[in-house]
């Protein structure tokens, strides 16, 4: 779940002023209790990698079984993780650790090192790698029970690439708070300045314009080799009118079946297609998935987040500042004891804004992503439609018309074929809990539903596209129903901002972001 772990890193690399280690003397203790934590981890891990491998090895036969336990131990794995690392930070002393050794005197103050926040979270740093350098043998021994003839890649490439995918998924965002909070220590009279401000809120939009630049030599994409596929997918963007830079592709051994697409605009706009996509997925599933990606920029869905992000990020900042005003208002500030359990808990109040933005992001952020993931499978769907509402099947003599304007039954049941193998060959199934008890079922049905919350999941998408197909006139239903979320939602951000901006103020909401 990146965005929980996007929003953990970030709160432990916030200005904290996390509790010394328990025990004396406080540095050793904090390194030893979180290198135990750590250590602990990562041998739970190796057990796991030692029962996958005996298990194939004894039964090959056994690969689903053994691949659906090691995927549910992973995913506990994950939040083991995380604990570990809350655990080190505020019980073990490991943020203490941090914030008082690596310092550096500077002008007779004692400064926090720049971007020394970055090791406030290392023992998840640690625990990511290693985990990485220990499932290399399991996912190995996990693909050659499959009788596969792919070489699988070695373990540098293994790690790399999962360190890479970790870099542009979470990390951004994290490199970008311990920057602005290491130029606050060093330069805060830059930070202090109108223009430091106005470039903070225009971040969003400037990152995702960026985006392609740094994709491409962050995941090593090259661009797609002349051939049958290009040629198919080149002919397909100018049936739709779409333009792009280029088709790369995404050399990832195997290990990902995924599209995608980047850039705000046409002349910085990257089509990405992972290799064992484009190997897996017969002609006409892969124009169903490239026009799902296609839907994505014909909708203006990455321009609709850009805003969506930049005006909710405003609107929440100048919430937050009018009820601390409110609190300054109201007389709590004087009350006996106040002073002094604020002198002692000020930092962690950084901490509840944290987790408003990442519980408001999972909800709102969540239900509008969702609308548009279907939004772009219907275009996935028009794509590959012919423009006979009533057809039972295509051929070579089907002619599809041109920008994707008709919808038909096969063009629906072939986007979703597409998107049920597509979520095959990445190890997700359409019946979740499968063979599993009640409270099993549950488990997993949630976790799955948690995994999509940005995509609904697959076993939803392709339920609604089969009921689409039985009722072609609910697209335009859809259609209007999202239209209307969709300014309702934006309008209502930009009234609220407008309130509350003159509420509070609008240099002190500046001074505030």
């Amino acid at each position: 779940m990146p965005l929980l772990l996007v929003f953990t890193l970030i709160a432990a690399c916030l200005p904290v002023e996390w509790p010394e280690p328990p025990f004396d003397p406080p540095q050793w203790t904090a390194l030893a209790l979180t290198g135990s934590a750590v250590s602990l981890v990562l041998v739970a891990a190796l057990v796991l990698r030692t029962w996958v491998i005996r298990t194939l090895a004894h039964d090959p036969e056994r690969r689903k079984v053994v691949g659906r336990v090691y995927g549910q131990w992973r995913r506990v794995l994950f939040f083991v993780n995380l604990t570990t690392t809350v655990v080190s930070i505020v019980a073990f002393g490991w943020g203490w650790f941090v914030q008082h050794h690596l310092v550096i005197e500077w002008n007779g103050t004692v400064r926090l090192a720049p971007l020394a926040e970055l090791l406030v979270p290392l023992p998840y740093f640690v625990l990511l790698v290693g985990c990485w350098l220990i499932d290399y043998d399991t996912e190995r021994a996990l693909q050659r029970s499959a009788n596969t003839n792919r070489l699988f890649q070695s373990r540098g490439r293994f790690v790399g690439h999962n360190a890479r995918q970790f870099a542009l998924l979470v990390m951004i965002p994290v490199v970008l708070i311990v920057l602005q909070q290491t130029l606050s220590r060093w330069a805060p009279e830059v930070t202090h300045s109108d223009w430091y401000r106005v470039g903070s809120l225009a971040i969003v939009p400037v990152v995702l314009l960026l985006m392609p630049v740094v994709m491409k030599p962050l995941l090593g994409l090259q661009p797609m080799p002349a051939g049958p596929i290009r040629d198919q997918l080149e002919a397909l963007a100018r049936r739709l009118n779409f333009l792009c830079t280029d088709f790369l592709l995404w050399p990832t051994h195997g290990a990902t079946a995924n599209a995608m697409i980047a850039g705000l605009l046409p002349r910085l706009r990257y089509v990405v297609f992972t290799d064992r996509l484009l190997e897996e997925l017969p002609p006409d599933e892969l124009d169903a998935v490239f026009g799902h990606e296609i839907g994505h920029a014909k909708h203006g869905h990455i321009w609709l987040y850009a805003a969506f992000l930049l005006l909710s990020l405003s609107t929440l900042a100048a919430l937050m500042l009018f009820l601390a005003q409110q609190i300054d208002g109201s007389g709590l500030l004087n009350q006996p004891g106040y002073e002094a359990w604020l002198e002692k808990y000020q930092t962690w109040l950084l901490l509840p804004p944290v987790a408003v933005i990442a519980v408001y992001l999972f909800v709102v952020f969540g239900a509008l992503s969702r609308r548009c993931e279907r939004q772009a499978d219907i275009f996935g769907c028009k794509a590959v439609s012919c423009d006979n509402p009533r057809c039972t099947g295509h051929d070579a003599t089907t002619r599809y018309p041109s920008g994707g304007r008709a919808l038909c039954p096969t063009g629906i049941h072939t986007f979703a074929r597409a998107l049920a193998r597509v979520g095959d060959l990445n190890g997700i199934s359409l019946v979740l809990g499968e063979g599993q008890t009640t409270f099993g079922k549950f488990v997993r049905n949630v976790w799955a539903w948690m995994r999509a919350w940005q995509h609904a999941t697959i076993a939803q998408r392709v339920a609604y596209l089969h009921r689409l197909a039985d009722d072609l006139a609910a697209e335009r239903r859809f259609q209007r129903r999202l239209f209307v979320f969709k300014w309702v939602l934006m309008l209502s951000l930009t009234a609220a901002l407008i309130v509350l901006g003159q509420a509070v103020g609008w240099r002190e909401l500046l001074a505030a972001m």
